[in-house]
């Protein structure tokens, strides 16, 4: 693969370029951009950008990918510094969902660009959860070994599939890989990998550790010829473990910010939901959940937040500094959603809007600033967007891998995304892997919520009718036809591989009532 222009390099050839397009402009003109209905530019993100337009896309940029753990898209709003530099000057997926919300097999879907029945990867633990299931599969064939393959500069910092130990070998693939070890959920005195040099950071908090490896990353890589590809993995707002299980823990700094901050979803009519008789037993077996619980629980994820957002401003100040900013698309996305009391749950890994939905943001060249987009980007479509940029999406695919698309149409030229996504969850109960071997699975469409549960048990939603979730529709007659139909698209998607059959099926309008 050709190197990179060095950003010096690049800059001396901005004149020739600049004469190059002015030529070209007279001769003919360039031809417009063709937005489709699922991208506006509202003028509320778009007030305020460093750049009017987008700058050119080059041919293989750098890529910085920041990811959280357990934020809801709700709490994007405890985030002003994230808000304004990434999603004002960037695109905004206001649908985006991780369709296997639970933490490793989110996390292997980023890794492999894979549904969890492709990667192994369905669960946090048993016989097909965390890093030993990642391993078993896809050791020599992921993000890491494609990019370093591509002639990217690659680095991982942070939180890693669970059960990953130091003692595993070395995975290939990473020029610097410093997963978190001992204490990742303690937020204070976590170790780090440190590319084989485990090393503690003493009273440092977690998410600064994060920042300060990354930027120091960010101004070595950025005086090197080759693009890079970053991951910089957050804890937070996961709940933290400190003699047990309890809140978010913050930075000291942050401990005693919004001290008032009520639970803003406790007006939603699904919050600790009156009645969960049409729900499936795991739900309905639940107590309501208690506010001031949850009140302390709200109030730290959003303090943990702060020191995110902070490191967020810090990479990008480093990557404006070296002059890599506008030759770097950065995203920002979590793993998964959370429940904050809805239909009673605190916690993830349930087929709700709550848990599926996740903040999705991406800046970077060929990128108009303070763009909207309502298509349905999902953590499966980050891999091969990146291979995308990096010029060797075909290769991989000719390989057998990834089953997602690539969204780099999307803010090029609008273009439309089937909005039929498999959602699934798996289980480590051994009586629901000998019935079904998930704990659920089903589809989410732009209007429905298909799910069948281990033990038989539908769920079905009009989301455009009821978009809390409250009425389960599955026994209906007047949704029989619905239901049906999603079901075929289920099973459709059930088995499938590869991005024709996952993400590309033609299933035609959606059924209506």
């Amino acid at each position: 693969m050709p190197p990179r222009l060095r950003p010096a390099a690049a800059r001396a050839l901005t004149p020739l370029l600049l004469l190059a397009l002015a030529l070209a402009l007279l001769v003919g003109g360039l031809p417009a951009s063709r937005a489709s209905d699922q991208t506006t530019r509202p003028g509320e993100d778009s007030r305020g950008a460093e750049n009017p337009v987008a700058a050119a896309e080059p041919q293989r940029p750098n890529i910085v990918l920041i990811t959280t753990d357990d934020q809801t898209d709700d709490e994007l709003q405890f985030m002003p510094r994230t808000r304004r530099l990434l999603r004002r000057q960037g695109l905004d997926f206001t649908d985006a969902i991780s369709p296997h919300p639970l933490c490793c097999p989110a996390r292997a879907e980023i890794l492999t660009g894979e549904y969890a029945h492709n990667n192994g990867v369905r669960h946090n633990d048993g016989p097909h959860g965390g890093w030993s299931a990642f391993v078993r599969r896809n050791e020599k064939q992921n993000i890491g070994p494609w990019l370093q393959d591509a002639g990217y500069r690659t680095a991982f910092i942070g939180k890693n599939l669970n059960g990953y130990s130091f003692e595993e070998p070395r995975p290939r693939g990473w020029d610097f890989y410093s997963p978190t070890g001992k204490k990742t959920y303690s937020y204070y005195g976590t170790t780090f990998y440190n590319d084989g040099e485990p090393r503690g950071f003493g009273r440092r908090y977690v998410a600064d550790i994060v920042r300060g490896e990354s930027v120091r990353l960010i101004k070595q890589y950025a005086s090197e010829p080759e693009p890079f590809f970053l991951w910089a993995s957050h804890v937070g707002p996961h709940t933290a473990f400190v003699k047990g299980w309890r809140s978010a823990v913050p930075a000291r700094r942050h401990a005693d910010m919004f001290r008032n901050l009520q639970v803003s979803n406790r007006t939603k009519k699904s919050f600790n939901e009156d009645d969960v008789s049409d729900k499936p037993g795991v739900v309905r077996r639940r107590k309501r959940f208690p506010l001031d619980h949850l009140t302390r629980h709200v109030r730290d994820r959003a303090r943990s937040l702060q020191a995110i957002d902070e490191a967020n401003a810090r990479m990008v100040r480093a990557l404006r500094s070296t002059g890599e900013l506008d030759n770097t698309l950065v995203v920002f996305v979590s793993d998964n959603g959370h429940l904050l009391g809805e239909h009673r749950i605190f916690g993830k890994n349930f087929p709700y809007e709550e848990a599926l939905q996740v903040p999705f943001l991406v800046r970077g060249p060929g990128i108009e600033p303070g763009t909207r987009s309502r298509a349905t980007a999902t953590l499966v479509d980050l891999a091969p967007t990146f291979l995308d940029l990096a010029g060797v999406l075909d290769d991989v695919r000719a390989a057998g891998h990834t089953d997602g698309i690539s969204l780099r149409p999307v803010w090029r030229s609008g273009a439309p995304v089937n909005d039929t996504s498999l959602i699934q969850a798996g289980t480590g109960d051994r009586r629901q892997l000998a019935a079904f071997g998930w704990a659920w699975r089903g589809v989410r469409t732009g209007r429905y919520t298909y799910t069948r549960w281990w033990d038989g048990f539908e769920e079905l939603y009009d989301r455009r009718r009821d978009p809390g979730q409250l009425r389960n529709v599955a026994g209906q007659a007047s949704y029989r036809g619905v239901r049906t139909e999603l079901r075929r698209r289920y099973q459709r998607l059930a088995d499938c591989a590869g991005v024709r059959r996952c993400e590309q099926q033609d299933f035609g309008r959606e059924p209506t009532p």
